[in-house]
């Protein structure tokens, strides 16, 4: 867990876009599991952020990697998430994916997983082609 303002941090990562992030394009890449530290979580928000690069159309790039891309679930303790109640927050790389504990049947667990799954895709397109996600950030408070 990061602290706030960390020193060491910000020395690393001067830019938003120079940490780089995991990314996937299908499912033979994996699924990728975070464990949230749910006992210094008070207020159950939880935000992905995603990296880098422009965007075609002008979509933020939280809305062209993940909310508007069909090749990618996300779940909590093994519940997919419904991504119509996300939204874009606090800036244009980030999605608020729980708001706060109790938002539908979320409550604090003593253990909270949170996963990405890439759907597969046809073999035969193009690498360039395929919807992607690459995640940079995840915050949990």
């Amino acid at each position: 867990i990061k602290a706030m303002h960390d020193p060491e941090w910000e020395r690393k990562c001067t830019h938003l876009d120079a940490c780089g992030g995991i990314f996937a394009s299908d499912s033979t890449q994996g699924t990728l599991v975070f464990e949230l530290p749910s006992s210094k979580m008070t207020a159950g928000l939880v935000m992905l952020c995603f990296c880098c690069g422009k965007q075609p159309g002008g979509l933020s790039i939280a809305k062209a990697m993940f909310l508007q891309n069909q090749n990618v679930t996300v779940s909590l303790n093994n519940r997919v998430l419904d991504k119509s109640t996300m939204d874009v927050y606090p800036n244009k790389k980030c999605v608020r994916v729980l708001k706060q504990f109790g938002e539908g049947e979320y409550e604090k667990e003593d253990m909270m997983l949170l996963k990405l799954e890439m759907a597969d895709q046809d073999p035969d397109m193009a690498y360039e082609s395929k919807p992607h996600v690459k995640v940079s950030h995840v915050v949990a408070l």
